[in-house]
Formats: structure tokens, sequence, C-alpha cells
């Protein structure tokens, strides 16, 4: 045996036994990983189905004893949480049940599935770690039948609040506290699925040697093209490019190259989560609570923009 079939030897024992830690984030891991991309044992091509990451920087399955662990279930709870959303959009939407739970899956995987299949190359994440399909496809269906009883409920705690206190608090206002206390709990979750989502992108395209603005726009992709799909099919302006709500890519990309910076100064996996959670989460309320949106040009009053165009086009 040569010295090149022992080491795809060694590596693919690696790989099968779930060896590979934060070390494939520097480059001799990757080039060890490379050269076991056979269709034998190659995790983009026939990986076996129990294989995932399982590293110190993301562990394979959710616990609360390392930082990859607790990044792994936020992780699940921001996929449960995209897939609630999606679904309530698409319902919102007009589509049916099915529609809303294809949109369901497509928002919370869809953003890693990009990320995946165009931009490192390889095989979708969940074509090996299925619970996510799991996870998606249960989330979105139970939402479509579950949600409509929620607003009925909703409704019924607001008259209820309006006959009991009808001089000491105005209708509106009752209808805003009690709307803030569910949507608050969503925007919660949605913020740590976000976080979550930008640490774990960043660190497949660390795992894959990418740029590190290559890293950065995994980062970016895998936390914000679900829900640019779920709008373009729910025939929606994509949320992450129009100003009609508060800013949501820009505190992702921010997580992102907090993280990168963190993984380039060597600091430790739960510094460098900590920091990237803290400061995607932390710019994401602050655009809530304070409205902050990105500029936009005013077409309609400023004299620029699509809106001159097509004036010009009107025949006098």
């Amino acid at each position: 045996m040569n010295k090149k079939s022992s080491r795809n030897t060694a590596a693919v024992a690696a790989v099968d036994a779930g060896h590979i830690d934060d070390k494939a984030d520097d480059v001799n891991g990757v080039v060890a990983a490379n050269e076991c991309k056979t269709p034998a044992n190659s995790q983009w091509i026939s990986a076996p189905s129990n294989l995932g990451r399982n590293d110190d920087a993301l562990a394979r399955y959710p616990n609360i004893t390392t930082a990859g662990g607790m990044l792994r279930g936020l992780d699940y709870a921001g996929t449960v949480t995209f897939a609630i959303t999606g679904s309530i959009t698409a319902a919102q939407s007009g589509l049916d049940v099915f529609g809303c739970t294809l949109v369901a899956v497509v928002t919370a995987v869809g953003g890693g599935t990009i990320r995946d299949a165009i931009v490192l190359s390889k095989r979708p994440f969940w074509t090996t770690e299925t619970e996510y399909l799991w996870m998606t496809c249960l989330a979105g269906c139970l939402t479509f039948y579950l949600w409509p009883h929620l607003e009925t409920w909703r409704q019924q705690q607001q008259q209820q609040d309006q006959d009991q206190e009808p001089a000491t608090k105005p209708p509106q206002e009752q209808l805003v506290i009690l709307y803030d206390k569910i949507d608050g709990m969503l925007d919660t979750l949605d913020a740590i699925g976000l976080s979550a989502f930008a640490i774990v992108g960043a660190q497949n395209g660390i795992r894959a040697g990418m740029p590190m603005i290559v890293s950065a726009i995994c980062g970016m992709t895998t936390s914000t093209f679900g829900g640019l799909m779920r709008d373009v099919v729910c025939d929606r302006p994509v949320r992450i490019v129009h100003s009609y709500s508060e800013m949501y890519a820009l505190p992702a990309l921010a997580g992102t190259v907090i993280y990168l910076v963190a993984k380039a100064r060597q600091a430790s996996p739960s510094v460098r989560i900590g920091c990237a959670l803290a400061t995607c989460m932390g710019s994401r309320f602050v655009a809530v609570n304070y409205d902050v949106r990105v500029h936009t040009w005013d077409t309609l009053h400023d004299g620029r923009g699509i809106a001159v165009r097509r004036q010009s086009k009107t025949p006098h």
C-alpha cells in the first residue's frame, strides 16, 4: 500500500467514526477531506445515512455540555421556527396544506441547500441529516391546522380583556399587548435561528476551505435565502432586499463576520459562537425595537429610479 492509499484509508476511517474535529477548518483538514471523495465513501456522493458533523464547533445532536451541542440545539429551534413562519406566510398567501408544508420546508432548509449545492458544490446537508426534513414537514403541517385555533384564542382573550378592564385600558392597547406576547416569542426564536444558521453556514464555508468572504456569504445565504425562496413562491416582496420591514440580512452578515474574525484570532469554539450569537441577536433586536431599515430611494418624490423611467414612456 503506497503513501497516498494510507492517507485515504485514515481519512475515511475518521469520517466513518465521526472524528472530523475542528481541525478540519484548517487547510490540512480540508486536504484530507478532499482526498476521500470517492463514490464508495464520499460524504458528497454516498455517505452513510447517520453521517453528520460532530466536532467542537457543531455537535451531531444537541447537548448542554459543549458549545457545539448547544449550537445544534439552537439550530433545531431555528429550523422549527422558520418552518412555522413559512407555513403561516404561505397560508396567508392562499396556499393549501401541501403548499404550506412545502414552503415550510423550503424556508427552513432552502438557505443551506443553496449553500451546499451552489456555493460549495456538494450534496445538501439534509440528505444525510434527515431529521431536518421530518421536523420541518411536521411543523409546517401542524401549523397549518393549529394556527387558526390560536388566532381564535387570541381574539377571545382580547375580548375578555376588554370586558374586564374597559375603563383602565383602551382596546387598542390591549390588542397591541396581546400581539406582542405571541409574536414577540416568534421574533425571539426567529432571531435565535437567524444567528445559529449564520454561524453554521460560516462553519461550512471554513470546512470547505473557502476564503473568508465566501465563508461570510455562506453564512448569510444559510440564514436568509430560505426566506427569499419563501417570498418568491408566495409572490411577496423579498424581505431581505426590500425595506418594508426592519433590516434582516445585515444582522446575519454581522454575526457571520464576527465568527470568522474570532476564528482567525484562534478563539475557542465557545467564545466565537458566543460572540457571533450576541452580535447577530443584539443587532436584530435593535432593528426590531427601533425599526431600523436600510435606506432606499424615494422614487415617488426625489425624481430618481424606475418611477421616472416609467413616466418618461407615458405618451403626452
